[in-house]
């Protein structure tokens, strides 16, 4: 249908959620993401995406990392605080040498890149040891209704070990572009917590 691009360069490949946000020139979504511990070490991230306008594009890349604020909020829930072993297996952590590749790559071969500047001060400015905005913890009881095992969605996706499975919740509307980002995330825990629907993004090497 004339819609293919071709396949994805291997520079680009493999980006985690929060790399793609440093690699962006523009910011046209606000994420809400909730991160699930269940039994045992087993872990699953769920992210809700909210439409909003354009505020600008940027010349420097990557962005200031106050800005990732303005765009990304990140949930944990569980019977214990996130460890560091947890936060380390979320989409949310930045890998320097990745997103600097990808920015070079875009530089030298996307028209809407040519002209950026790629900032090593500011790749400096995020950790690679945790997320780049804070995890506010959410406790739950083991035995609660809510909890990871009763979702079937997160029963399906969750995972033992390594980088925890990621299910995206799209959601779109002018009601959604208004909202302050206090409202946005109170709406993302309430959708959270009702067993909103998914759709869920796998990374097969081929389409399913």
């Amino acid at each position: 249908n004339g819609l293919w691009l071709g396949q994805c360069p291997p520079e680009l490949q493999g980006l985690r959620y929060v790399e793609q946000l440093l690699v962006a020139r523009n910011r046209h979504s606000y994420c809400v993401a909730q991160v699930m511990r269940g039994k045992q070490r087993y872990l699953t991230a769920n992210a809700i995406i909210f439409g909003q306008p354009v505020a600008h594009m940027y010349s420097i890349l990557p962005p200031p990392r106050k800005d990732i604020e303005q765009c990304l909020a990140i949930l944990f829930v569980g019977t214990a605080k996130p460890t560091s072993e947890d936060i380390k297996r979320t989409p949310f952590i930045v890998r320097h040498a990745v997103v600097m590749r990808a920015l070079q790559w875009l530089k030298l071969n996307h028209p809407d890149y040519y002209n950026i500047e790629v900032s090593q001060a500011r790749m400096e400015e995020y950790s690679e040891e945790e997320p780049p905005v804070g995890v506010v913890y959410r406790e739950r009881d083991a035995t609660s209704g809510e909890n990871l095992a009763v979702n079937q969605t997160e029963i399906n996706h969750a995972v033992e070990n390594g980088e925890c499975s990621f299910v995206v919740h799209g959601l779109c509307g002018s009601e959604f572009a208004d909202m302050t980002y206090d409202q946005k995330l109170r709406y993302a825990v309430r959708y959270f917590d009702n067993g909103g629907k998914a759709l869920y993004y796998g990374h097969e090497r081929k389409p399913q």
